[in-house]
């Protein structure tokens, strides 16, 4: 790592935060999603001043720091799913994508991976998983600007947030079998998957009742609610990863989905700080998407393209329309909305930051093919991003499933309250 002066460390900072920052306020005017402007962004200021990128700054902190700002992004879905109710058959409907849905796009990831882009059968198995992350970093963003009608929505934020921290754990298991050797490691990565699932289960209820705590104790409203918050979502994330590596975005999901309803039960408000938290969550999204694009190397990138863009088209027009056939088949969704589902699975910054620590892992330990590993995905973020996020709008309008600006604004007031 490059030695940067104090002074190049300023410089990188406010061109990270003022592009992040100058992105989400320009997209509304151009009418597109912010993610749309963050990644291009992102990827030319590594191009142009590769000096100045954050894994520059932070050097071995750089993953730490990712982890912990996803985690942050990962518990404010997690809260916003409690605000998306899912009646009994649409609850199916998400179980059927995340338990069957997700298998089969690991392995039509991994085929395509081995075909497309002639990874090996051990990277293309990694890629794979990493391939069904998508989330809250990206699909809210999506909805909120596309706006469709609240069963759909409900449907796919679901979806997304559930395969976050599952496929982020999922592709570090497949890591760890790859860099072991002996006969014995897929038994020990199968423990070591259920391990995490243990330890995040067990430090997101610590975490829930470390907030019910905080903000009893200190009568915590507003800004000082917004740190209990902050402050409990990283203590639990950290404390889990230092347990077992990836739990900590599994708890921190798991502590959103929990925290509301839990103090509601115990008669404490959340409700005041929760404006100023989904603020730091958004702008933590931008600087994550600025952060990552900014890693890819361009030389690698420039040979991997166009190969890595069939295999984003194959994702999207062959695989994803397969997942939601199988998963909604038996189900009431009317066809419209099981077309806008199946047109709508773009992968976000957990699979970038994924991708990009278990790439430099696979460097690190030189491992064949491995430098490849961030520059596909990458390629195949920006390509559903893009896809997704410009024709989202004009889909969502065709299948006439679009609420008016009155009912989402209604639903978002309520949902904060």
């Amino acid at each position: 790592m490059t030695s940067l002066s104090t002074a190049d460390m300023m410089l990188a900072a406010a061109l990270i935060f003022g592009l992040a920052t100058a992105c989400q306020v320009i997209a509304p005017l151009l009418r597109v999603p912010a993610l749309v402007l963050l990644l291009p962004v992102g990827f030319l200021l590594g191009l142009i001043a590769p000096q100045l990128r954050a894994d520059q700054i932070l050097g071995s902190a750089f993953p730490v720091a990712v982890d912990l700002v996803v985690a942050i992004i990962l518990f404010q879905g997690g809260m916003e799913l409690g605000t998306a109710k899912l009646v009994d058959s649409d609850k199916k409907v998400v179980r059927w994508l995340v338990w069957v849905g997700a298998p089969i796009t690991w392995m039509a990831g991994t085929v395509i991976a081995y075909f497309v882009l002639g990874f090996s059968w051990s990277l293309a198995f990694l890629l794979g998983a990493i391939l069904i992350v998508s989330g809250p970093t990206v699909v809210t963003p999506i909805l909120n600007f596309a706006r469709p009608q609240a069963r759909v929505r409900s449907i796919l934020m679901w979806e997304g947030t559930s395969l976050d921290p599952l496929g982020a754990i999922l592709a570090v298991v497949v890591f760890q079998v790859i860099q072991a050797s002996d006969a014995s490691s897929p038994l020990e990565a199968a423990g070591t998957f259920l391990l995490s699932l243990l330890v995040a289960v067990v430090c997101a209820t610590a975490g829930v009742f470390l907030v019910i705590l905080g903000v009893k104790v200190a009568h915590a409203k507003g800004l000082l609610g917004m740190q209990v918050l902050i402050g409990s979502v990283l203590v639990t994330a950290g404390f889990a990863n230092f347990l077992a590596d990836g739990s900590g975005l599994l708890a921190a999901l798991l502590m959103g989905l929990a925290v509301q309803p839990l103090a509601k039960r115990m008669n404490t408000t959340l409700g005041t700080a929760i404006p100023f938290f989904n603020t730091v969550a958004s702008f933590g999204i931008g600087v994550l998407f600025i952060s990552i694009a900014a890693l890819v190397p361009s030389p690698t990138l420039a040979a991997i393209v166009l190969p890595a863009v069939l295999a984003a088209f194959i994702l999207i027009l062959v695989v994803r329309p397969l997942v939601v056939l199988i998963s909604t088949t038996r189900s009431n969704l009317r066809r419209n909305e099981r077309a806008f589902i199946a047109w709508m699975d773009p992968r976000g910054i957990v699979a970038a930051a994924t991708a990009s620590s278990i790439g430099a892992s696979l460097i690190t330990a030189k491992v064949p093919g491995g430098e490849n590993l961030l520059p596909a995905a990458f390629v195949i973020i920006a390509v559903t991003v893009f896809i997704y996020g410009l024709s989202a709008v004009p889909v969502v309008k065709a299948l006439g499933l679009q609420e008016s600006q009155d009912t989402a604004d209604g639903a978002e007031t309520e949902s904060r309250t």
